[in-house]
């Protein structure tokens, strides 16, 4: 069959990977099909003992860890967590505050609602 693509002119070069047909499929307008997979995709080694930025990991195999190690990282994320989550919420009240303040002094009664709606909304949800 003779293609062209912006006016070159090329021949067909059918695929010349290897597939194997997978488990996965269904009908697409009236027609069955079946997802493929190559047949050999080519696996790197495993590499070990590597770190980012302090944390160790590795290719082809999980790392053992110890548990309470695990369990003790995972309550220091959960205490930064709250702590960033409360520094967060400290700071919308000081910017909705501020923004309170600015209304007041310009005498914006509709922004004072707004703001003070706002504010009830916030004491609720916390």
């Amino acid at each position: 069959m003779k293609l062209s693509y912006r006016g070159v002119n090329y021949d067909e070069a059918p695929s010349t990977l290897e597939v194997t047909e997978g488990e996965i499929g269904g009908m697409y307008r009236g027609q069955n099909w079946r997802y493929q997979y190559p047949r050999h995709i080519a696996t790197p080694l495993p590499i070990h003992n590597l770190k980012y930025r302090g944390v160790p990991y590795g290719s082809g195999q999980a790392i053992a860890t110890t548990s309470a190690k695990t369990g003790m990282i995972r309550n220091e994320r959960e205490q930064v967590l709250d702590e960033w989550t409360n520094l967060h919420l400290q700071n919308i009240r000081r910017s909705l505050e501020h923004r309170l303040q600015v209304a007041k002094a310009n005498g914006d009664q509709n922004l004072i609602q707004l703001l003070e709606a706002e504010s009830k909304q916030m004491a609720l949800s916390l």
